[in-house]
C-alpha cells in the first residue's frame, strides 16, 4: 500500500463519515421538527377580543348575529373578523331572595349558563378567558359583596370556602373540555373583594394581607382543579391613577398572578394620553404583561350616549367609523408599551344587541360592536386585524 493509496483511502472514509454524519443530523433534526414548532412562540401573540357574557341569552331570546349582513352566530362572527379570544364572567350561585333584588339578568352568569358557552368559545378554537367575580352579580370598584352563601363565614373559613369553589369550578369545566387559558380571580378589585372581610380600605388603613391571602386561595384552588395545564392568572383593576402602588404591594405580599388587566372607558378615564401614562408607569414599576381588559366607544350619536358626549375623552365621532378610530388608537397604545409589555385588549358589552328586545334600550348595546340589526361593526375587525400582527 503506497502513500498514495492511504492518503486516497483516508479522504474517501472521511468523506463517507462526513456524508453519514450530516444524514444523521437531516433525519434528527425533521424527526425534532414537529416539537419545534409547537414550542415555538406564535409570531403574534396579541389577544384582541371581547367579552360575550350574554350572548347565549341573547341567540337564545331572539338575537341575530350577522357578519356582512348574513346571519351566522356571534361565535362566527367574531372568527370571521380575526379575533382570537373571547371571555364570560362567571358569578356565584344566588338565592331565590338574590334572583328577586337583582332579577334575571343580574345573576344570569352561573356555572350552569356559563359552561355550554365556554364549550362553544373552545371549540370554535378561541383562547378562553373566564373572569370569576367572586358575587352573586355584579362585581366592580364600587360592589364587591360576598355571595349570600359565604357572607357569615370569618375569614379563614372564607379561604378555605373560596380554595374549594374555584378548585370545583376549574374541575368542571377541564372535564367539559372547556378549562379557561386565562383566569381572573376577582373583577376590578381596586377596593379588594368579598367585603367586608375582603376589603382593602377600611377607616382609611390598607389591609393588603387579607386581600392577598384570598387572592393566594383563589389562585391555589384554580390551579388545583386545573391539571397539568395550568390558566394564567390575570389581576384585573379599574382604571386608576393608583394602579402601580396596588399591584406592587400585591407583589410584595406574595401573590403570584402572570398579567395585569386594565379597565379603561374614556368617559371616566379621560384623554388617551392618560391611559398612555398610567399604563407606561406599570409597565415601568411592576414589568409584567398588561391587557386592556376592558374598553368600549359608542358608534351612533343619540340619546343612548347623550351622557358620553361632554366628556373630554370622547374625541372620536360617535359613528361606526369613529368608533373603530378609537379602537385603533388604544390597540396602538397597548402595542407600543414598553418591552413589548402589551398583549392585548378587550372590548366590554361586545354582546350586547339592539336587535334583541330586552337590550334595545340599553345604552351598552350602542356602545357595543354590532349595530341596530346586529350587524359586525367596524371595529370588530379593527380588533381582528390588531390579533395576526396588522393595525398597530
Amino acid at each position: 500500500m503506497t502513500d498514495a493509496t492511504i492518503g486516497d483511502t483516508t479522504d474517501s472514509r472521511y468523506c463517507a463519515t462526513a456524508d453519514w454524519c450530516r444524514g444523521l443530523l437531516v433525519i434528527l433534526f425533521l424527526a425534532a421538527l414537529p416539537g419545534l414548532l409547537s414550542a415555538a412562540p406564535a409570531r403574534n401573540n396579541f389577544l384582541a377580543g371581547a367579552d360575550v357574557s350574554y350572548f347565549g341569552y341573547i341567540e337564545s331570546h331572539g338575537g341575530v348575529y350577522r357578519y356582512n349582513h348574513k346571519p351566522v352566530g356571534l361565535i362566527r362572527a367574531f372568527k370571521q373578523t380575526g379575533c382570537n379570544c373571547l371571555r364570560l364572567r362567571l358569578w356565584h350561585r344566588a338565592t331565590s331572595v338574590e334572583r328577586r333584588k337583582w332579577g334575571k339578568l343580574g345573576t344570569l352568569n352561573n356555572l350552569a349558563y356559563t359552561l355550554p358557552l365556554a364549550q362553544k368559545i373552545k371549540k370554535a378554537g378561541f383562547y378562553f378567558i373566564l373572569d370569576m367575580h367572586f358575587s352573586d352579580t355584579w362585581a366592580d370598584p364600587g360592589h364587591q359583596l360576598t355571595p349570600a352563601a359565604w357572607r357569615k363565614l370569618p375569614l379563614p373559613q372564607l379561604r378555605l370556602r373560596l380554595r374549594a369553589y374555584c378548585q370545583r369550578v376549574m374541575t368542571t369545566l377541564r372535564k367539559a373540555h372547556a378549562m379557561p387559558n386565562m383566569v381572573l380571580v376577582g373583577n376590578e378589585i381596586n377596593n379588594g373583594m368579598l367585603w367586608p372581610q375582603g376589603k382593602l380600605w377600611v377607616n382609611h388603613q390598607a389591609r393588603w394581607n387579607r386581600l392577598a391571602s384570598l387572592l393566594n386561595a383563589a389562585i391555589a384552588g384554580v390551579y388545583a382543579g386545573s391539571g397539568s395545564h395550568k390558566p394564567k392568572i390575570m389581576i384585573q383593576v379599574g382604571d386608576f391613577s393608583y394602579a402601580p402602588e396596588f399591584y406592587q404591594q400585591l407583589v410584595a405580599h406574595g401573590v403570584h398572578f402572570d398579567v395585569i388587566g386594565y379597565d379603561y372607558y374614556p368617559y371616566w378615564g379621560g384623554a388617551l394620553r392618560n391611559l398612555r401614562s398610567r399604563l407606561v408607569k406599570l409597565a415601568d414599576l411592576v414589568h409584567k404583561p398588561i391587557i386592556v381588559a376592558e374598553t368600549a366607544y359608542p358608534w351612533i350619536n343619540d340619546a343612548h350616549n347623550a351622557n358620553w358626549k361632554s366628556k373630554p375623552g370622547m374625541q372620536f365621532p360617535f359613528t361606526p367609523a369613529g368608533q373603530a378610530q378609537y379602537a385603533q388608537a388604544v390597540i396602538k397604545i397597548v402595542k407600543t408599551l414598553p418591552d413589548h409589555l402589551g398583549r392585548g385588549v378587550w372590548w366590554w358589552g361586545a354582546e350586547y344587541n339592539p336587535d334583541q328586545n330586552t337590550f334595545a334600550h340599553n345604552p351598552w348595546s350602542y356602545r357595543s360592536l354590532f349595530d341596530r340589526h346586529g350587524n359586525a361593526l367596524p371595529a370588530m375587525r379593527v380588533l381582528g386585524a390588531a390579533a395576526h400582527g396588522n393595525g398597530d
